[in-house]
């Protein structure tokens, strides 16, 4: 098991400054390599001694063992051969089998991940909160767009924040304790999205978190979190998995009270019907 691993598998058990260096150091492993305990501390924002204890959290004698252990883990990299995606490489006569096994091996994936505590405490939220909002930029546009849409024809009071930095803001200005923020952080790029999650809990809101990373910096922030696929799921499939997930959480909302969601669908179909009856009868 490689330096990164073994990281990985302990990052629950970090202190908040101690899972910074985690993420730094699975991140920019030259930089571990190259540089001294107190450079890596400038660069990542924590003290040398927040390094150095990190090192003795992952039951290393120090800094050097770590570097040691980082350049093992480049050192074979470099010699193992270069992942090819295998639609590239060969001629396939069965792509459609192919390309969906692949989905369901990040859904299944993303299914052992899932803690059903946190599920029941996320579908609860959805339920009882007040006012919904969906937070998704880049990569994770697609997955945000779909909750919204979804929860949004099952119930009021639902915003989706869009990437308008002077009113971000405003926004998000009606956020208070009965506010409930969904976040899908399924991009490597987070600081816009951090800082809007921030925002969010100094109103007293409740977030939910969708991420491909177990060491994700959202994790600061979220209250309840998931996780997708995997590391070497390609973005299709994580996306593919977040979608599955989101099917899975909205479903549960509307198990809390069908009977109230089943007549807001209802209602909402009736009035679409209403204006496309006026929108017809304007055109005779």
């Amino acid at each position: 098991m490689g330096i990164c691993d073994d990281i990985k598998k302990r990052f629950i058990r970090l202190s908040r400054g101690q899972r910074k260096v985690a993420q730094f150091v699975i991140d920019n492993p030259n930089i571990i390599a190259t540089h001294i305990a107190s450079d890596v501390g400038k660069l990542i924002g924590v003290s040398e001694s927040t390094v150095i204890r990190f090192c003795y959290a992952m039951e290393l004698s120090g800094f050097c063992e770590l570097q040691e252990k980082v350049k093992e883990d480049l050192m074979e990299k470099k010699e193992s051969p270069i992942y090819d995606h295998p639609l590239l490489t060969k001629k396939h006569e069965h792509l459609v089998s192919e390309v969906m096994n692949r989905d369901i091996t990040s859904i299944l994936s993303t299914i052992q991940q899932v803690d059903e505590d946190k599920f029941e405490q996320a579908i609860k939220w959805m339920h009882e909160m007040k006012f919904l909002y969906v937070l998704g930029f880049r990569q994770s546009s697609p997955s945000a767009n779909f909750l919204t849409s979804t929860l949004s024809s099952y119930r009021k009071h639902v915003k989706q924040i869009q990437h308008d930095v002077e009113n971000i803001v405003q926004q998000i200005s009606g956020m208070d304790d009965q506010s409930l923020l969904i976040v899908i952080a399924l991009d490597t790029v987070l600081e816009d999205v951090l800082t809007i999650t921030k925002l969010s809990k100094n109103k007293n809101a409740k977030v939910i978190a969708i991420t491909s990373s177990n060491l994700s910096p959202i994790r600061d922030y979220a209250d309840v979190i998931f996780t997708v696929g995997r590391h070497k799921h390609s973005s299709t499939e994580v996306i593919t998995a977040s979608h599955s997930l989101i099917h899975a959480l909205i479903e549960g909302m509307v198990a809390q009270n069908k009977k109230q969601y089943t007549s807001f669908q209802k209602s909402n179909a009736q009035i679409e019907s209403n204006f496309l009856f006026l929108d017809t009868a304007q055109n005779i």
